[in-house]
């Protein structure tokens, strides 16, 4: 599982329908607005630690 780097929902890579690499990395989100949120400022969205651990349930689109 993944959490979407936007607003922190949980995604399971397997079945993610949005996807973006930047800097080599992989990031995966619940909905095309995440993503393009992401898109717009890749910057604003890498910056967070990452040691953040969101409970699955604890956020949501």
């Amino acid at each position: 599982m993944a959490t979407d780097p936007v607003c922190f929902a949980i995604v399971d890579e397997d079945t993610a329908q949005f996807r973006a690499t930047y800097r080599d990395k992989e990031y995966y989100f619940c909905t095309n607005y995440c993503k393009k949120q992401f898109l717009e400022n890749p910057k604003r969205y890498t910056r967070l630690n990452s040691d953040i651990n969101i409970e699955p349930g604890g956020a949501s689109c």
